[in-house]
């Protein structure tokens, strides 16, 4: 399942008033199975717990014991009363008692001292055995007890949630030209490596004051070794573009790259510009190749009103197959 069908998934589930099913979502590190969920509670403005389960023990969700009219209670930090949303993190690194405890909770146990407001919804979270972390299986009552939903990175997904919180465009264009380094296929033994995660992470660097040596040893240190080389040969002649002033005041004029990584990087910082300043870039995006300026007007159009841009109608009207079958 890729990051926009699981949030759009979450986004139903979380508006339903009781709980209907508990989801475990799982995946390699980085890849967002905790922060979908947080950011769709955010976005609806539910409340939201999360557990880091691998750093739990079994009082830390039951509670500590106490005697209440000659009984033994818990005094359980679980929500009983209201609605939001219940993050159990690291299901697979966490010890066998609070798998345990895990399982007391999804069991949804009438008046149990490990229940669950039914209008809070339950998530959890794991690993696989593949992804170089510290893993214990999940038992088979538990895993019998959710609904499991594994997560795949995805670039369409990842570029839109990154424009709406202005990751750098440089990372954006980079990833449009080697989307095969979004992720890695096998995470290393050791040191870091690419992710969807580690590519915001690397997105502020880019934004520190500091020599071309220390931003590649950062840059190693955050997207390992062989994606930081790629990606700091990219960004040397990506610094070599015109500015994007400059092509907004000439665009009739610049020169247009030719080869297609250099056109991602322009379309992509034009969509930026576009979006973040309402200024059309299409008199000089319309001198690209179309899928480049039909790349610009998908980056875009949830942010400029292309019906009233004359160039970009114009366009249109002379791609209207290519349009129609790409934007539709």
């Amino acid at each position: 399942m890729i990051p926009s069908i699981l949030e759009d998934l979450l986004s139903k589930t979380f508006s339903e008033p009781i709980r209907k099913s508990v989801f475990l979502i799982t995946g390699p590190p980085g890849i967002g199975k905790t922060a979908i969920p947080a950011q769709v509670a955010l976005k609806l403005k539910m409340d939201c717990i999360t557990f880091a389960l691998s750093s739990c023990d079994e009082v830390d969700l039951r509670g500590m014991p106490q005697i209440v009219g000659g009984k033994t209670t818990w005094a359980s930090p679980l929500p009983k009363t209201g609605k939001g949303v219940l993050i159990l993190d690291e299901l697979t690194s966490a010890q066998p008692s609070v798998q345990v405890a895990a399982h007391h909770i999804v069991r949804a146990e009438e008046n149990s001292d490990m229940s669950v407001g039914s209008s809070w919804h339950i998530i959890l979270t794991a690993n696989g055995a593949a992804d170089k972390t510290f893993y214990r299986a999940i038992p088979a009552p538990l895993r019998n007890r959710l609904t499991i939903l594994k997560l795949d990175a995805d670039l369409e997904s990842w570029i839109k949630h990154s424009k709406d919180n202005n990751i750098r465009s440089e990372i954006i264009s980079f990833l449009r030209w080697r989307p095969e380094l979004l992720t890695t296929k096998e995470i290393p033994s050791d040191g870091a490596f690419p992710s969807p995660r580690s590519w915001w992470a690397a997105s502020d660097i880019l934004s520190l004051v500091v020599s071309s040596q220390t931003e590649r040893e950062l840059l190693i240190g955050t997207v390992g070794e062989s994606s930081s080389i790629e990606f700091s040969a990219y960004l040397r002649l990506v610094r070599e573009l015109p500015s994007i002033q400059n092509i907004m005041k000439n665009q009739t004029k610049e020169d247009i790259p030719t080869t297609p990584s250099l056109l991602y990087a322009l379309v992509t910082s034009l969509g930026q510009h576009t979006r973040m300043s309402g200024e059309s870039a299409m008199q000089y995006v319309s001198r690209m190749p179309a899928e480049f300026a039909l790349l610009y007007i998908r980056d875009i159009r949830d942010h400029f009103e292309i019906g009233k841009d004359l160039d970009v109608r114009r366009w249109i009207e002379k791609h209207t197959k290519l349009f129609e079958r790409e934007i539709s």
